[in-house]
């Protein structure tokens, strides 16, 4: 099926964005009230119940309109009404996006945003210390390759405590975050904490293309390629990125979905068709009776990597959604090799459309894998397992101990270089607290890495991803 058919796929998150950011076209509108009332008709006393029940809210509003002793704001009833009706579903992937949230919400969708090009994190403001910065501060995670923020010197680990002059101490995340963006060539000035130095840095903000797919070559003549999120792009990006990896001797491929929480399932499709023949199934869909939600997707034949290529996938409990299509059709397909952990389990898909300057999202139907699975609630279990490394609960009193004593960030003080043997040295000296001594490692590795640029940082870490290296294993040795 060919991809200009597949603009009107219902995504496993979002559908396809040229529809989605119709921006309330009224001809789209009426099409989709057509269609409603179609489904509906097929119903007499559905229809009718909905009618008698929207007459008596009618009749309630009016009462209040005319009797309430204030003014009614009849914008803010509305926006309540929409955002009540969805919750009324009790299902939590079905919701009302208000104008003002639409931005943040289409910028999710894109993955594209005026800004300086960092994941930042914060803590609830309910949740302050006042002797410890980084819960009333925002924390740097990682500024992008390339972008304003990375080239100006902003560090994994820097801590921001204000916003063009206004403390941040009491935004959540995402009203940090969202201070931060704005219309690209603006100027936002940071204060920034580092150590024990305080410093004001002025950035001109530039559109954002947030770097969904990274790769890198391995030894043994392994690619690997890590795809966080399903945008608008990606499937552009992911080829791009397999053109490059060949072009430098890949003749194995790991493609990384861990924690991948899914996104626009039309890209997971044109994904799929990288890798299977035409006409094999990638995902049949099935939704309410009537609708046009019933379609089932096959390879349209477009397929640029030959069945030569030995391809795994790295799944976990983070996989999902539009990932999990993706997976699921490589895997039934016999063209990849699952390695890690279960799946999430996201085998429904939504539907989203404009609604009064905003969005909803509906949920309207089940996906089904090539194999005619329906996932949800169970998700996808791996060829190979292979455990995450975690935090085991009876470890979690040495953890926290640990996290106050601020053993990792001292040693590193301590011993800056940083060194297998600088490693090795921090497992020795805290083996004795009764933590795992890979959770030591990543640990003391994750403080080694905060203090250098995102830039020289690996994409790949086998000798600390034990999943990683459980997929090379695979392929090194053949088992």
């Amino acid at each position: 099926m060919k991809h200009m058919h597949r603009l009107a796929a219902f995504s496993a998150l979002l559908i396809s964005v040229s529809f989605l950011f119709a921006g309330g076209n009224p001809e789209g509108q009426a099409q989709l009230l057509k269609q409603l009332n179609t489904v509906s008709s097929t119903g007499t006393l559905q229809a009718d119940q909905i009618q008698q029940d929207m007459g008596t809210l009618t009749m309630l509003y009016r009462y209040i309109d005319s009797l309430y002793y204030e003014d009614v704001d009849k914008a803010v009833v509305k926006e309540s009404l929409a955002t009540a009706m969805l919750d009324a579903l009790g299902d939590k992937y079905s919701f009302y996006t208000p104008k003002e949230e639409s931005e943040s919400y289409e910028e999710q969708i894109s993955g594209k945003y005026g800004g300086i090009g960092v994941y930042l994190s914060k803590p609830s403001p309910k949740n302050i210390d006042p002797d410890d910065p980084s819960t009333y501060m925002v924390t740097i995670d990682s500024p992008f390759k390339g972008s304003p923020a990375q080239r100006a010197g902003l560090l994994s680990g820097d801590m921001i405590s204000a916003i063009d002059g206004e403390s941040v101490r009491d935004m959540t995340s995402s009203e940090a975050s969202k201070k931060v963006r704005g219309e690209a060539g603006t100027e936002v000035t940071l204060t920034v904490v580092r150590d024990d130095s305080t410093f004001d840095i002025t950035l001109v903000r530039e559109i954002i293309d947030s770097p969904v797919v990274e790769g890198t070559m391995l030894d043994h003549q392994i690619g690997y390629i890590a795809v966080s999120s399903y945008t608008t792009d990606v499937s552009q990006q992911f080829l791009d990125k397999i053109r490059e990896l060949k072009g430098q001797g890949m003749e194995y491929l790991i493609i990384d979905e861990r924690n991948n929480g899914g996104g626009n399932v039309n890209e997971a499709l044109k994904m799929a068709d990288i890798f299977l023949p035409s006409g094999a199934t990638i995902v049949t869909m099935e939704g309410r009776k009537g609708t046009n939600t019933n379609q089932r997707y096959v390879s349209d034949g477009s397929q640029q990597i030959g069945q030569n290529l030995p391809v795994a996938i790295l799944v976990n409990g983070g996989t999902a959604s539009a990932s999990e299509i993706f997976a699921a059709a490589l895997h039934d397909n016999h063209r990849a090799t699952l390695v890690g952990t279960k799946t999430f389990g996201k085998g429904i898909f939504q539907t989203v459309f404009p609604f009064d300057d905003g969005y909803v999202q509906l949920t309207t139907g089940h996906y089904y894998t090539p194999n005619g699975i329906n996932i949800h609630g169970t998700g996808i279990e791996p060829d190979i397992v292979s455990a995450d490394t975690k935090l085991e609960d009876d470890q979690i009193p040495a953890y926290e101990q640990m996290m106050k004593d601020k053993a990792p960030q001292e040693f590193v003080k301590a011993h800056p270089e940083y060194t297998m043997e600088n490693v090795q040295k921090f497992v020795d000296e805290n083996k004795n607290r009764g933590i795992d001594e890979n959770i030591l490692k990543v640990l003391v590795r994750n403080e080694y890495y905060s203090k250098r640029r995102f830039s020289e940082m690996p994409v790949a870490d086998p000798a600390y991803d034990s999943q990683l290296q459980r997929a090379i294993d695979f392929f090194v040795q053949g088992k």
